[in-house]
């Protein structure tokens, strides 16, 4: 799907907060956690994966806070009212009296406010790795279960947050360890962290964030919740211990408990992100989630930088990392553009798919151009065939690895096509120069192998 358009709401002190509407069916206001970028959050498969499946089954809102994003900034100290605000006049401008609230981290604070202060406005309430107003700050040790990472202390938790201030927007790779630990070692993910902390705040307005979380304080709001309420947990969550969502079920009336294998703060960047995501979807509609078909034709596009060692060794690191964040910023632009998905990253290159053929030699054509125009080499494979659709978004298949070793053919700067895609496109205005027969690895017979130009 396109990425939806940013607009704007006002709220009664004239700051202008960023929201953007996508989806159909039920109402959903999706309430951010800390920082964040509701443009920047599309660029990574693995958050705009998360906001696609929401949208096939709610129509779905999501805002950046005073402060942070696109949206105002302002002096002083935002507090947890003036976040409240937030949610109201989002809520105003897309016209809709009633919503279901779904929150992670302080933005599940800002949900169980709301939900106690406005109960005519809220359908259900989801939260998601749950901040813990202070009243019930002594009462959460009584529900540590062995097995749980160790409790820290508050003290632990502010010096872990002012780590990450420290090293903001210029190293995200503790961030990364603290608070989605199944992404250490993924580069990719690590230049869109970056770049989500550059584009949500500066250093010091990410400090005044962190001033604002000392202050919040949601009283007794928990116990007043009168929605039906879902809250999950991470078991391994290091940011906030698993025990909070388990007292905060019990605080609220009624509220069902789902506690999530797993270690990720961030829990839409594990691999079993579905199952996370259907469990909230089928409690808000009442309905159940049915799954996609398993297998489906599709076009496969692999890419890869050309000699990105070579490379990296010559600029040095800081500027080939620049150089990697503009390639991932102009692949997915172009994907979007050419109406393909972003599958993962595969080292220095990446993984698409797209409906028909010439939509991926198209997007291939145009990566080649676009790349050469900053400085970056790639070469290019593509194959079509029936794939497989894991449950965690990845795909299989013999048409995956062939795909796959069709690039590793190509050369320097040139996309390769296997003769299925040719023979699919014969009569249109590209031309294939033949580059003969290959063996590919791990695949049976000869594959006839052509290099693609357009006229």
């Amino acid at each position: 799907m396109a990425i939806p358009e940013t607009h704007y709401a006002t709220t009664a002190d004239g700051l202008r907060i960023a929201f953007q509407q996508w989806g159909s069916g039920p109402r959903l206001l999706f309430v951010p956690a800390l920082i964040s970028n509701i443009e920047i959050h599309w660029e990574h498969e693995a958050y705009r994966r998360t906001l696609e499946r929401l949208g096939r089954f709610m129509t779905c809102v999501h805002f950046d806070k005073r402060g942070i994003g696109l949206s105002d900034r302002f002096d002083g100290v935002p507090t947890l009212d003036q976040r409240i605000e937030d949610m109201t006049c989002v809520m105003n401008a897309v016209g809709w009296d009633r919503a279901h609230l779904q929150g992670t981290s302080e933005g599940a604070m800002m949900a169980q406010l709301f939900a106690a202060e406005f109960p005519e406005r809220v359908e259900t309430l989801g939260l998601l790795n749950s901040m813990m107003t202070p009243k019930y700050r002594r009462q959460v040790r009584d529900f540590v279960q062995a097995g749980d990472p160790p409790f820290p202390r508050n003290q632990d938790i502010t010096d872990r947050f002012l780590r990450i201030a420290e090293d903001w927007s210029e190293d995200p790779s503790f961030m990364i360890s603290y608070e989605m630990p199944s992404q250490v070692g993924n580069e990719a993910v690590s230049r869109w962290v970056g770049r989500l902390q550059r584009f949500s705040a500066t250093p010091n307005e990410f400090r005044r964030q962190l001033e604002s979380l000392l202050q919040i304080d949601a009283g007794d709001a928990p116990e007043r919740i009168t929605a039906p309420t879902l809250v999950m947990h991470v078991k391994g969550d290091r940011v906030l211990p698993v025990a909070i969502g388990r007292l905060l079920a019990e605080l609220i009336p009624g509220a069902r408990y789902v506690e999530i294998r797993g270690d990720d703060h961030f829990a839409w960047f594990m691999s079993h992100w579905r199952e996370i995501i259907d469990t909230y979807i089928e409690f808000a509609t009442g309905q159940a989630v049915t799954i996609d078909g398993a297998r489906r034709f599709a076009t496969v596009l692999f890419t890869d930088i050309v000699n990105s060692t070579r490379q990296s060794a010559a600029v040095g690191d800081t500027r080939w990392n620049d150089t990697l964040e503009s390639h991932d910023r102009v692949t997915r632009e172009l994907i979007d553009h050419h109406g393909g998905r972003v599958v993962k990253s595969t080292g220095d290159g990446l993984l698409a798919i797209f409906d028909v053929p010439s939509q991926a030699v198209a997007c291939g054509l145009g990566m080649l151009e676009a790349l050469a125009g900053i400085g970056i080499d790639i070469r290019a494979g593509a194959h079509s065939g029936e794939i497989e659709v894991r449950d965690d978004g990845d795909i299989t298949g013999i048409a995956v690895s062939l795909a796959a070793r069709v690039e590793q053919q190509a050369a320097d700067r040139e996309l390769w096509v296997s003769s299925t895609i040719r023979d699919m496109m014969l009569g249109g205005t590209i031309r294939f120069h033949d580059r003969g027969h290959h063996h590919l690895k791990g695949i049976d017979d000869q594959w006839h192998l052509y290099a693609v130009q357009q006229d």
